[in-house]
């Protein structure tokens, strides 16, 4: 009648074998990877991370909803995406140290899944397989991305009058 209820970890690993970034990786390789995360609770309306500040973190929403917004000192705040359960963003902030440009709301209790640039870097150190796996599914998917993007812009280039766009 009632489902179980499940533990942070088993609810964690649910999510992390639901997550295309994890494909392939063993149950063994994603509890490795499991060790490695943070995971904190959100209230509503707290702020994840703001506009400007550094990025270092990735983040999978394990429960709840998180929005990213981009703030504007002149206008009011706009809503450019939102984050459900399962869902994961901030995932070039693996590879790079750049600030945020955007910002991030949770919009009700929340709880997230968090892997810092320098804790995924210690992994792939100690545990070179899984860390390779991890590193071969994030270039697929964001070599997809970049290709969605390119695609886009080309389709928006061909909408905007010749000589306009300079």
């Amino acid at each position: 009648m009632f489902r179980k209820k499940l533990s942070t970890d088993e609810n964690s690993l649910k999510v992390f074998s639901e997550c295309p970034l994890f494909e392939g990786l063993s149950d063994t390789e994603l509890r490795v990877l499991l060790k490695t995360a943070h995971i904190r609770d959100y209230s509503d309306d707290e702020r994840v991370f703001s506009e400007g500040t550094l990025g270092i973190c990735f983040y999978i929403v394990a429960q709840g909803s998180v929005e990213i917004i981009s703030e504007n000192a002149e206008a009011k705040p706009k809503v450019l995406r939102k984050y459900n359960q399962g869902a994961f963003f901030s995932e070039v902030h693996l590879f790079t140290e750049t600030n945020h440009t955007v910002s991030c709301m949770s919009r009700e209790v929340t709880k997230l899944i968090i892997f810092s640039k320098p804790e995924i870097e210690d992994l792939i150190k100690v545990k070179p397989k899984t860390g390779n796996k991890l590193l071969l599914n994030f270039l697929e998917y964001l070599s997809s991305q970049l290709d969605t993007l390119y695609k886009e812009n080309k389709e928006l280039l061909k909408k905007i009058p010749d000589g306009a766009a300079y």
